[in-house]
């Protein structure tokens, strides 16, 4: 099921919970690989640390980020890769199958 980098582009369009941001921010925790906080995220890249906070809590929701269970910090999952390497379709992220 591997997307084009076009469909990547466009995936927020096609899934109505995706947000332009939460490709950005899946990759800069895949990116250092191991657990980030909202406010490291915040640092690094060009959103607010509510923004991202709010992001990472519905990211985790969906199952693309496991949530630290004594802290609000977030790692990527299986789902979150699967995503940065344009290996779902947007049918795999509908609200319905998640």
């Amino acid at each position: 099921m591997t997307g084009s980098a076009e469909d990547s582009d466009e995936m927020h369009r096609r899934v109505d919970w995706l947000k332009p941001s939460d490709r950005v921010i899946l990759a800069e925790i895949g990116k250092y690989g191991g657990w980030m906080k909202p406010a490291t995220l915040a640092l690094n890249i060009g959103y607010t640390r509510g923004h991202i906070a709010r992001r990472c809590q519905t990211l985790a929701e969906k199952g693309f980020l496991e949530k630290h269970e004594e802290t609000a910090a977030y790692q990527l999952t299986k789902l979150g890769k699967d995503f940065l390497n344009d290996e779902l379709e947007p049918e795999d992220l509908t609200t319905d199958s998640q």
